[in-house]
């Protein structure tokens, strides 16, 4: 009986094992606590973000481009004259009249050279003068007018090229006299608007008679002078009977032949493919790297029709 009594008596587990008992117990309880309060913060923060609006990322448009972009070149060369001679019309007011740019390059050569460039620039100038005019047909008129003026002042001593193009809405109209140049990049393609009025046409065209062989008209050392230009006693202006119609992102280049004789086709190509700025930068910094010697008169405007809106979209 004693026996069993003292069994009873007897701790369930000794002191060392409740100790390690407890002590894992109240660990178990702090990491519960912990877990607990980590899945209490966490869904407090998304529903505080939940609560919060959603911004949408900002995005800049692009200004909408203008209807027709301008800009021009003009360069002195090695020539101790400026012959060149360019005048543009308003361009605010090119949504009621259209956009006139006008080119010349004077003709003379020594004592003459002043004289070239002063009928350019009076050509040019008078043209953009009279711009807007009630109809397109009386420009061929006007150019045989101002040449027979100019004629009969300095009686074939002094002269001028002309290339004029009037762009209105999607129509373009051009005028053309001499061997100043227009060209056209549409879809990556270069095209000359117009032809040069050289008296290697002439000779090219006697040599269907049979005249002489077709190597030596373009061998001839007057093949690249000018049958047509302002200052003739009767001249020939070539031109546009109807208006040529221009599609979105075409572009223009009108150019004196300092230019268009200096650089290839594969340069001014390339250089029109740029922004009209940017197209006369190109051109110019070409013309300074061919260091051509003898570098004439240089002058361009280069013009990028873009379209109205509902054209682009």
């Amino acid at each position: 009986m004693e026996r069993v009594l003292s069994w009873l008596n007897q701790p369930l587990f000794p002191d060392t094992v409740i100790r390690v008992w407890m002590a894992v117990a109240a660990g178990a309880a702090l990491l519960l606590a912990l877990i607990l309060a980590f899945f209490l913060i966490r869904r407090k923060k998304k529903k505080k973000r939940g609560d919060q609006a959603v911004e949408e990322p900002i995005t800049e448009r692009p200004e909408p481009l203008p209807e027709l972009e301008l800009a021009n070149l003009q360069g002195v060369g090695s020539r101790e004259e400026q012959q060149d001679a360019f005048g543009i019309s308003r361009m605010d007011r090119y949504e009621e009249d259209g956009l006139l740019a006008v080119l010349c390059d004077g003709m003379g050569t020594g004592k003459a050279a002043a004289v070239g460039g002063m009928i350019a620039a009076e050509t040019a100038s008078q043209l953009v003068g009279i711009f807007p005019w009630a109809d397109d047909s009386d420009v061929p008129g006007w150019v045989y007018q101002r040449s027979a003026r100019v004629y009969q002042q300095f009686r074939g001593h002094g002269g001028t090229t002309l290339v004029a193009a009037l762009l209105k809405e999607n129509r373009l109209s051009f005028w053309c006299v001499g061997d100043s140049d227009l060209f056209l990049l549409r879809e990556n393609k270069l095209y000359g608007l117009n032809a040069r009025q050289e008296f290697k046409n002439d000779l090219i065209l006697r040599t269907l008679d049979g005249a002489f062989p077709v190597e030596e008209a373009f061998q001839d050392p007057q093949a690249g002078a000018l049958s047509e230009y302002i200052g003739k006693e009767d001249v020939t202006c070539d031109y546009t009977r109807m208006p040529f119609l221009l599609q979105p992102e075409d572009a223009l280049l009108l150019c004196s032949d300092g230019v268009s004789d200096t650089l290839t086709l594969k340069q001014i190509r390339e250089a029109m493919a740029l922004s009209s700025q940017a197209c006369c930068d190109k051109l110019e910094e070409e013309i300074l790297a061919a260091g051509k010697p003898g570098q004439d008169n240089y002058t361009a405007i280069a013009l990028k029709y873009h379209g109205k809106k509902e054209e682009a979209e």
